[in-house]
């Protein structure tokens, strides 16, 4: 019975944020901006051909992927903020665990949505080889997607109240989140090499999102907690 009330306050706090986001869209805009700048940059600052993707196309992709998820994330609580509703969460008898899972999953889901658009974009520009494994590289996003947002979303709590919530939270997030990154470009690069051997940084990145995924939960009273 918990856990379905649980369920029920995720899903209803994701739904509030997806609904803002669809009909604002400022996050996606913001996001779309920025990394596109950069996949287009890089395009043409290294003439991207196949080699120059088999070498470094993990990396490069990543890099516009982290810039996306920085925005989204930190715009995760900016509304609370703005409409002084961050203190309607911290005083609500309802799970805090479950609300940080909302907006964990509404975070989720907007950076998701931006990388289906980015990766056939990235393809393009990139020239990437004919034997790439893009069912591997959808599972790499969505693995790294989701350690970059579990722990974006327990930062960008802890760094709501702050002026320099810009520049507090990829110093929180970015350290944390190293070995995730490392095993997001690797598991990348193998992929798009199409040797398909990348059960080692996939099993990786499982481990990693289970683990800090629970901290996460673990933590919401604290990072909610009424100050």
């Amino acid at each position: 019975m918990r856990l379905a009330n649980s369920l029920k306050i995720a899903a209803a706090v994701a739904a509030r944020d997806l609904r803002i986001e669809l009909r604002t869209r400022e996050a996606l805009l913001a996001m779309g901006f920025y990394a596109l700048l950069v996949i287009v940059v890089f395009s043409f600052a290294f003439n991207a051909d196949a080699a120059l993707t088999l070498r470094a196309g993990g990396a490069l992709l990543w890099i516009a992927f982290l810039f996306a998820a920085l925005v989204a994330l930190d715009r995760a609580f900016l509304r609370e903020t703005g409409e002084a509703s961050l203190m309607g969460l911290q005083i609500s008898p309802a799970s805090r665990s479950a609300m940080l899972a909302g907006k964990f999953f509404a975070s989720l889901a907007v950076i998701l949505a931006l990388e289906v658009i980015l990766v056939p974009l990235f393809a393009i520009l990139f020239n990437a080889p004919p034997r790439t494994e893009w069912w591997g590289i959808a599972a790499t996003c969505v693995l790294g997607t989701w350690a970059l947002a579990a722990n974006g979303t327990y930062f960008s709590a802890m760094s709501a109240h702050s002026r320099q919530r810009g520049l507090l939270l990829p110093l929180l997030l970015l350290p944390i989140s190293i070995p995730a990154i490392l095993a997001m470009v690797e598991a990348t690069q193998v992929f798009l090499a199409g040797s398909g051997v990348a059960n080692y940084w996939l099993k990786l990145l499982i481990g990693y999102d289970v683990v800090f995924s629970c901290l996460g939960l673990l933590l919401a009273d604290t990072v909610l907690e009424i100050e």
